[in-house]
């Protein structure tokens, strides 16, 4: 549905069409909504996507099963969560007119559902910051870990876009494992709490707990130029304007090439 509904909205599409965008749109809106609500009487959903529901079922709620057939070396598995929410959006969203030609010069009709959910996971955990604003809440903005602790996804952080400030993106990194020690809550936020009391003090002591060198890493900001800086032309950046300055003091010739890489750190005067 989503890549459908980019394609029909882009004006040089063959079907361009807003109104089916619209449709599109409002059936993914009611698919999601439908599928939270049936989770919703198994467990609790956490996070709403665009093509997903990311929720908690109980450890005790029946995940796959096997179906022995009368070949005692075939065995069907299914995902009972995943068959009950493709058996509901089957009910609910079908479309009855479908029709194809037959021999006889008569149009077969039924009614099909192309649209079928997956089941990822099992996960150990799902991080969900808290808005700062009562009554706002954040879209897109979460972090899941494997079993095994590793990141299985993340979004909305800074820790995965280009030319942010390495002070925002190490504290990220360090404190997303935290979430996963401890055997208490308690336990778990007094992990968390010693990764931001960390950098809370090179705030405070204005980067004087640590080497220069560190400190200009954790400051400096970073991003690559993919074309060269002279087709750039009036775009304004502080890429570009870094460029600028290292040309004035080691000459055009070492800006010349694209791909180049340029850090920087923004004070005051």
């Amino acid at each position: 549905l989503n890549s459908f509904d980019g394609y029909v909205m882009r004006k040089a599409s063959r079907w361009f069409s807003m109104e089916m965008a619209g449709i599109v749109t409002y059936t993914g809106v009611e698919i999601i909504n439908q599928a939270k609500k049936t989770i919703s009487e198994l467990g609790n959903p956490l996070e709403l996507d665009t093509d997903g529901v990311w929720c908690v079922i109980p450890s005790s709620f029946p995940e796959n099963y096997e179906f022995k057939t009368n070949d005692p070396y075939k065995t069907i598995r299914f995902s009972f969560l995943c068959s009950l929410l493709n058996r509901e959006m089957h009910n609910i969203f079908y479309n009855d007119k479908y029709q194809a030609l037959n021999e006889n010069g008569e149009y077969d009709r039924w009614r099909e559902c192309s649209i079928f959910f997956e089941v990822d996971g099992p996960y150990k955990a799902m991080v969900l910051p808290k808005s700062q604003e009562e009554g706002k809440m954040l879209k897109k903005r979460y972090v899941v870990f494997w079993p095994d602790g590793s990141i299985a996804e993340l979004k909305g952080f800074e820790i995965k876009r280009r030319g942010e400030l390495n002070l925002i993106k190490d504290f990220q990194q360090n404190v997303f494992k935290e979430f996963l020690r401890g055997d208490t809550l308690k336990e778990c936020y007094d992990h968390v709490a010693n990764v931001a009391q960390y950098f809370l003090d090179i705030l405070d002591s204005k980067g004087n707990i640590l080497e220069g060198e560190e400190l200009l890493y954790l400051i400096s900001e970073s991003k690559n130029m993919s074309r060269n800086i002279s087709e750039y032309k009036t775009t304004k950046s502080t890429t570009i304007t870094t460029a600028t300055r290292l040309a004035e003091f080691l000459g055009e010739g070492m800006i010349k090439d694209p791909g180049l890489n340029c850090r920087w750190v923004i004070s005051r005067k």
